[in-house]
């Protein structure tokens, strides 16, 4: 007896936005996927979300939280709810088209890839950016142009990613609250000998940051900061550290000299930032061991998937920084992707 598509769940995290939600679950239920089980997580939203979600999409199961878990805990609450064979976690600032699951299962078909993520198109971004997929150089900065092949990427997005249910029960760290969870679980999978791909036939419309354009700077650059040094101090190799400290104490001085005189981040949110990993440099070893004892992977051959500019840009002066780091990188032995 043939068996049919397999289940999958749609996990989506939310928090105010009644008109963002409204197109996301639109677009879901307009593609023709089934069958489709969908979880929405709402962080404790003081709008009439849940009014309308109600009345409109009667079908998809409520979580309601009562308060802001953030992205990372929210979507691990999502995924324990699951019942579906394959999970998707999916921004409520989203709209998906038809080839949008068909797409990340047919990549989902080799047993080696751990994570799907779907082209996710953003508002605002040239379409020249598109042309090849991006990175991240080893300091957790996004490099945009890296690789020409589009199905090959480093880490998954979390605006909407695939991946089955019972090998990632619970996807995130709840300590990164929101912003490069996507990365740490794309670094892990990595770590464990896994795959991550993108599928090209899978599109997704993006708002873009929609949510926390209304967050204060100082919250937003707390997140932003910390979380990209948390993945360097937990997923790296020590050696690997010990190597890259030089750059990351420069680029630490130079980012908040910036905050200073330009505004763009928070002085006070970069300083929370280091202040957390400070204090909590026990939690931070105790996480450590544990994803380093399920390594099989060594940092060389992470280190390939990352790019060697520290900067993203085709000025004058960012070829002359990326010259000087990408000379510092190779006389140390750390072999990037270009």
């Amino acid at each position: 007896m043939a068996s049919g598509p397999p289940p999958i769940s749609i996990v989506i995290v939310h928090f105010n936005g009644t008109a963002l939600l409204d197109a996301c679950l639109s677009s879901v239920y307009a593609q023709p996927y089934r069958p489709l089980e969908v979880i929405l997580v709402d962080n404790g939203s003081s709008d009439d979300s849940l009014a309308m979600v109600a009345q409109r999409y009667p079908e998809v199961r409520i979580l309601a939280q009562g308060t802001n878990l953030g992205f990372a805990e929210g979507n691990n609450r999502g995924v324990s709810a699951a019942t579906g064979e394959y999970v998707v976690l999916l921004n409520n600032d989203t709209e998906v088209t038809a080839e949008w699951l068909p797409g990340l299962l047919d990549v989902m078909a080799d047993p080696g890839v751990a994570l799907v993520t779907s082209r996710v198109v953003t508002d605002g971004v040239p379409d020249r950016f598109y042309a090849m997929n991006g990175s991240l150089n080893p300091l957790g900065y996004n490099i945009m142009r890296v690789f020409t092949d589009l199905s090959r990427i480093f880490f998954a997005g979390g605006a909407s990613v695939m991946f089955r249910r019972n090998e990632i029960p619970r996807p995130f760290l709840p300590e990164y609250f929101l912003y490069h969870e996507d990365v740490y679980l794309s670094w892990r999978m990595r770590l464990e000998g896994r795959d991550v791909r993108m599928a090209q036939r899978s599109l997704v419309h993006h708002r873009g940051s929609a949510t926390t354009k209304t967050q204060a700077n100082a919250f937003v650059t707390f997140y932003q900061e910390r979380n990209k040094l948390l993945n360097i101090l937990l997923l790296f190799s020590g050696w690997t550290i010990f190597r890259l400290a030089p750059l990351l104490a420069l680029e630490g001085i130079a980012k908040f000299t910036a905050s200073v005189l330009s505004g763009r981040k928070s002085p006070r949110g970069i300083i929370r930032g280091y202040g957390w990993i400070v204090t909590h440099a026990g939690w931070i070893l105790a996480r450590r061991r544990e994803l380093q004892a399920a390594r099989v992977v060594p940092d060389r051959a992470i280190l390939r998937w990352m790019s060697g500019r520290l900067l993203d840009g085709d000025g004058g002066v960012a070829r002359l920084v990326n010259a000087c780091v990408g000379l510092y990188l190779r006389g140390l032995g750390i072999r990037c992707h270009e």
